[in-house]
C-alpha cells in the first residue's frame, strides 16, 4: 500500500513534465517527419536529419501457447547529423518507446528493466508508467568526431563494434546485444573514447576506453587490424570488468563460401571462492550466397561462461556479457533469407541449444508497400529449456508498419 501511495505521488508530481515532454517529442517527430532531410547542399550537406516511426501490435503466448495476451509497441527513432567542417561531425540518436500491455498494471520489473542505462551516464528514462502504459526515451548515440589524415577520433556515446560474426561476437567487448532483440537494428551504444590509426593495407591499431561507475565496470582494449592472404585478422587486449581479455579473430573465403570466427580469453584479476577463474568464449561460422540469390550462414558458438556466476538476466532480449553471451555452453544458428520478389524478402532462423535442451525458431517475411513504407511480420517461438528463461519465453507473433523518412 505505501509502495503504491508512492508511485501515485511521483505519477502526480510529474504529470504536467511527462506531459509536456511527450508534446515535444511528438511536435519534434512532426516537424521533422515533414521538412527536408537535409539542409544544404551537396555531398556533405551540414545538416542531416533521418529517422522512422514504427507501429508493432503482437500477440504474446505462454508455454504450450497457453495465456494469450496482447501487446503494442509504438516507436519513433531520431538521428541528427552535424557536420561541422570537413573534419568535425556530431551525431545525437536516440528512440521513443510506447509500450500498452496489461501485464505492466502494478508492475514495476520491466520500467525499472527499461530504465537501466549500462553506460558511465545515464540516458535512459521511463518517464510514464500508468495503468498499462509504459513511455520510455533512450539516446544511444551523442558523439563527437573528428578525423584527419591517418587519425580518426571519437568521443562520446557511440557504437564500437568489434565483432566479425553474424550471431555471435566474443570479440565486442563494448557492444554486446541480444541476437533476441530483432526490433534493435542499430544495437546498443556506450560512453567511450575510442582513437584508430590507419597504417595501409586495410590495416588500422585502435584504442578504446569505457569508463565505469565503478572500477569493475570499465572497459579499455586495444585492437590492431590487418589483411593479410586476402584475409581480415584481428587480435585484441584489454580490462573487461575486473577481468583480463585476449582474443583474436579472422574473416576471409574458402572457396565461394565466407569464413569466420573470434575468440576471447577471460581472466579474474581477483580470485572469488567458487568460481572457476578463467573461460574461454568462442564462435565460428561459415555463409554462402547461392545463384538464386539465398544467403545462408551458419554458425557454432561454445559459451564458456555459462553457468560461471549467477544469471542477472531477467529479460531474453536484455544485452548479454561480452564473457558469457548465451543462456547455454552450446548453440548452433542457422539462418536463411531470400527475395521472394524485389520487394518481398523472407527470412528464416532457427537456433540449437543442446546442451539444455532448448531451440528457437524466427521466421519473418517483409513487404515493401512504397518507398519509405515496410510492412512486416515475425515470430519467435522458444522450445523447451527446462529451468531456463527459454521455458518461460513462450512464444510472440508481431505484425509491424514502418516509415522511414
Amino acid at each position: 500500500m505505501i509502495r503504491n501511495d508512492i508511485i501515485q505521488m511521483r505519477i502526480m508530481e510529474n504529470t504536467v513534465v511527462i506531459k509536456n515532454t511527450a508534446v515535444l517529442l511528438a511536435f519534434f517527430a512532426i516537424v521533422t517527419i515533414t521538412s527536408a532531410q537535409t539542409f544544404g547542399s551537396g555531398e556533405n550537406p551540414p545538416l542531416i536529419f533521418r529517422g522512422y516511426v514504427k507501429e508493432m501490435p503482437a500477440l504474446q503466448f505462454g508455454k504450450g501457447f497457453t495465456d494469450p495476451s496482447f501487446m503494442n509497441i509504438f516507436q519513433n527513432r531520431l538521428n541528427f547529423r552535424w557536420n561541422i567542417t570537413k573534419d568535425l561531425h556530431f551525431a545525437a540518436e536516440g528512440r521513443n518507446m510506447v509500450y500498452y500491455s496489461k501485464m505492466f498494471q502494478n508492475n514495476l520489473i520491466f520500467k525499472d528493466l527499461l530504465e537501466m542505462d549500462a553506460s558511465y551516464f545515464d540516458m535512459s528514462s521511463a518517464w510514464l508508467h500508468e495503468g498499462s502504459w509504459i513511455a520510455h526515451s533512450m539516446v544511444d548515440r551523442l558523439y563527437v568526431d573528428w578525423q584527419q589524415s591517418n587519425w580518426q577520433m571519437r568521443v562520446g556515446r557511440q557504437r564500437i563494434n568489434w565483432g566479425v560474426n553474424m550471431v555471435s561476437n566474443p570479440n565486442d567487448l563494448f557492444n554486446t546485444y541480444s541476437f533476441f532483440d530483432f526490433d534493435y537494428a542499430e544495437r546498443p551504444g556506450t560512453d567511450a573514447l575510442r582513437l584508430q590509426h590507419y597504417f595501409g593495407d586495410m590495416s588500422k591499431a585502435q584504442l578504446a576506453i569505457s569508463p565505469g561507475r565503478k572500477k569493475e565496470e570499465m572497459v579499455a582494449a586495444i585492437m590492431i587490424n590487418l589483411n593479410r592472404w586476402n584475409y581480415d585478422f584481428q587480435t585484441l587486449a584489454g580490462y573487461y570488468n575486473n577481468r583480463l581479455a585476449l582474443g583474436a579473430g579472422w574473416a576471409g573465403h574458402i572457396g565461394g563460401a565466407g569464413f569466420k570466427g573470434e575468440a576471447t580469453w577471460f581472466y579474474d584479476l581477483k580470485r572469488r571462492a567458487g568460481v572457476k577463474r578463467g573461460n574461454l568464449v568462442a564462435a565460428s561460422g561459415v555463409d554462402y550466397m547461392f545463384g538464386s540469390g539465398t544467403f545462408v550462414v551458419l554458425e557454432f558458438l561454445y559459451n564458456g561462461g555459462y553457468k560461471r556466476t549467477p544469471d542477472k538476466i531477467m529479460l531474453i532480449t536484455q544485452p548479454l556479457q561480452a564473457d558469457n553471451l548465451m543462456f547455454s555452453e552450446f548453440a548452433v544458428t542457422l539462418s536463411a533469407q531470400h527475395p521472394l520478389s524485389t520487394i518481398v524478402q523472407g527470412r528464416l532462423a532457427i537456433m540449437a541449444l543442446p546442451d539444455i535442451e532448448a531451440g528457437f525458431i524466427m521466421p519473418s517475411i517483409s513487404y515493401s508497400v512504397v518507398t519509405n513504407l515496410d510492412l512486416g511480420f515475425v515470430a519467435q517461438i522458444f522450445i523447451g529449456g527446462n529451468d531456463s528463461i527459454f521455458e518461460e519465453a513462450g512464444s510472440s507473433w508481431f505484425a509491424s508498419l514502418k516509415y522511414s523518412f
